[in-house]
């Protein structure tokens, strides 16, 4: 019997102690944190930090200004700034977040990465609907 909570679509939102695998991988991602901040706010988008922090980094890039790069230039510059490759494809996610997940270092750690849309394009989006 699963034990976990159920969010508001009753998806258990809830990790187990057993599937907490806590490592130092967020460690290392905290330090290019300041680092990813200001490429972000280049960009238009403030970055912000959520989830446990216990497996990986999770980290979501918000559109803060009226005009935001798109994602994929934001990822082109942190990958030829720091050690970091984007792994895989992006998955869309509730809200018409765009995830990603990225390898810091040697594959040590891993970076959870969400870019919400901005909300021209959500609107947009709605209007087609």
């Amino acid at each position: 019997m699963d034990l976990r909570k159920q969010n508001f679509w009753g998806v258990a939102d809830v990790k187990t102690k057993e599937e907490l695998k806590p490592n130092y991988g967020p460690v290392y991602a905290a330090a290019v944190y300041p680092g990813l901040c200001k490429i972000f706010h280049n960009h238009g988008y403030a970055l912000a930090v959520h989830g446990s922090v216990a497996r990986d980094f999770d980290v979501i890039a918000i559109p803060w200004t009226e005009s935001v790069s798109d994602p994929d230039r934001v990822l082109a510059e942190i990958t030829s700034v720091f050690a970091i490759r984007v792994c895989g494809d992006p998955t869309e996610m509730r809200y018409g977040r765009m995830a990603y997940t990225l390898s810091i270092g040697h594959s040590e750690c891993a970076c959870d990465l969400s870019f919400f849309p901005p909300l021209t394009n959500r609107k947009q989006d709605k209007e087609q609907a």
